[in-house]
Parts: structure tokens; sequence; C-alpha cells
């Protein structure tokens, strides 16, 4: 009777066995990093300086637009309307450097990221809270290195990725994309250099300092001290390897490769002592992350 009866309520209940099936714990990553994502969104801090990295990027999108019509207008000034206007002329300094110029704001937003995204988790409990769920350690610090990798690509390469097809749609369309396919090469290669070494940074200096003010002298400290005395001991002593200290330059040269600029000038012989630096702090970053993560223990 007691097995009828119990039989009779799970049936009333209207419960179903579960015949899905059962996905990986790296999905998880991708509500993480949505998660994350929202969390940064959420805040009118973040949309002024969104609003500001826009700036550049609608003023060359405009200066694209004139350019083409004027183009079209009159197609014998073409070569004369290049000449003044260079900094939009379709090359890959273009791109380049508008990647390059939009990381103040990206440095300025990743800074302030960094507390709600990744030093939150370890202060309130938020990292016990994912970990008591069916994730482990690796799904948890790859969403969040993902949410962090998609603020870097929302200021940089996806901007730039708009403003090639635009370009490319206004002129020539195909013929276009066909002769300067080095160029996407560039932008997918140097956001994807931003991306995973800044993300590997910022989680590890989160981690550790958790709280706005220190992560913010910190992250100071790496992007404007450490410049500013690479360009000092340069001109002390005359040798542009003290320019390696400016991690952002380093990253530079390296997306510099990827779009094939580097072939001839006289930044190439410090193309691998640049990805060095780069693949040394990425290294260092991530060693450092693993026994912050690894120290929060969860009781099953």
């Amino acid at each position: 009777m007691a097995n009828m009866s119990s039989d009779s309520s799970v049936d009333s209940g209207a419960y179903r066995g579960w015949s899905a099936r059962l996905r990986p714990g790296w999905f998880a990553c991708w509500p993480i990093a949505r998660t994350g994502l929202q969390l940064i969104l959420r805040r009118k801090l973040f949309w002024g300086l969104l609003g500001l990295a826009s700036l550049n990027f609608l003023l060359l999108f405009a200066m694209i637009y004139l350019k083409a019509q004027l183009s079209i207008e009159n197609p014998g000034f073409r070569h004369f309307i290049d000449q003044v206007l260079k900094s939009v002329a379709g090359k890959g300094d273009t791109y380049r450097e508008f990647m390059y110029r939009q990381g103040t704001v990206t440095m300025l937003m990743l800074a302030f990221a960094g507390e709600m995204l990744v030093g939150n988790d370890f202060r309130h409990g938020g990292l016990t809270f994912y970990l008591s769920r069916r994730i482990g350690r690796r799904h948890y610090i790859v969403g969040k290195l993902l949410s962090i990798g998609l603020l870097v690509e929302l200021t940089t390469a996806v901007p730039a990725l708009v403003l090639y097809a635009e370009y490319g749609l206004l002129t020539d369309s195909i013929a276009y994309f066909r002769d300067n396919w080095r160029i996407l090469v560039g932008i997918v290669g140097y956001g994807l250099v931003m991306a995973v070494t800044l993300s590997l940074l910022l989680f590890a200096v989160s981690a550790w300092l958790q709280r706005t003010v220190p992560l913010v002298m910190a992250w100071a400290c790496l992007f404007v001290l450490l410049p500013i005395l690479g360009e000092i001991l340069q001109a002390a002593l005359d040798d542009r390897r003290w320019r390696l200290l400016m991690l952002w330059r380093d990253i530079r040269l390296v997306g510099a490769w990827f779009f094939g600029a580097l072939e001839g000038s006289k930044d190439e012989p410090l193309l691998s002592a640049a990805l060095a630096v780069v693949v040394t702090v990425g290294v260092v970053s991530a060693l450092a992350v693993i026994p912050r993560v690894r120290a929060v223990k969860v009781v099953a």
C-alpha cells in the first residue's frame, strides 16, 4: 500500500524521468561569460566608457562614408582624396592604428571591471557558489576569461571588423575583400592577442588584489608608470629595447605581425622580444590564478 501511495503521489505531481542527454560541463563556461558581461553592462560608468570608445569609431565610420561618396561623385579625384584622407585609406594601418588608439578606454574599462568580474567572487563567496554547482574550477576560469575577452573585443576588434566591412561594401566590395584578406587576418589575430593577454592579466591581478582601489593602482603601474619608465630609460641609455616595458606596445608589435606590417621596419628586430614578453605575461598570470582558485574550498 505504501508503494502504491508513493507511486500515485509521484504521478499526481507530474514528475517525469530525465531522458535528455546531459551536456558536458564546458557548456557552463558560456553562461558564466554572459552573466559577467551583463553585470558590466548594467553599470552606467561602463556605458559612458563605451560611449567614449565609440567616438573614434563613429569618426572613422563617417570619414569612410564621406570618402566613398566623394570618390563616386568625382572619380578623377580619387587619388587626391586618398592623399587628403590618409587615415581612411583602407590599408592595414587604418585598422591597426584604430585598435591601438582604443587602448586607453579599454584599459580604463578593464581597471574598473576587474572587481565586479573576479574580485567580488573571492570577497563575497561568489566562487563558492559557482563551485557548488556541477562545474569545475577550470570551467569557472574559462568562463571569466571569456567575459573579459568579450569586453576587450567589444571595444577593439568588433568595431574594426565593422569598419573593414563598411569600406569594402562602399568601394569595390569583392575586389577589396579579395585583395586585402590579410587585413581580416590582422584584425582577428590582433584582437585575439589582446583578449587572451589582457584577460589572463586582469584575472590574476583581480584575484589577488580584489578591491577596486589597489586594482586600479596596480593597473596604472603596469600601463602608465612602466611605459614612462621605459621612455626615460630609452632616452637615457639610447636603447630602444627598454620600450619593451610597455606591454600595450608589445601587444601592438605582435598584432602588427599579423597585418604583415613589420617587414623591413625598424621595429622588426624587436618582434621576438615583444612576443616573449607577451607570452611570459600570459604564462605568469595563468600560474598566479591557479593557486587562488584552488585555495577556495567547497564542502559537498
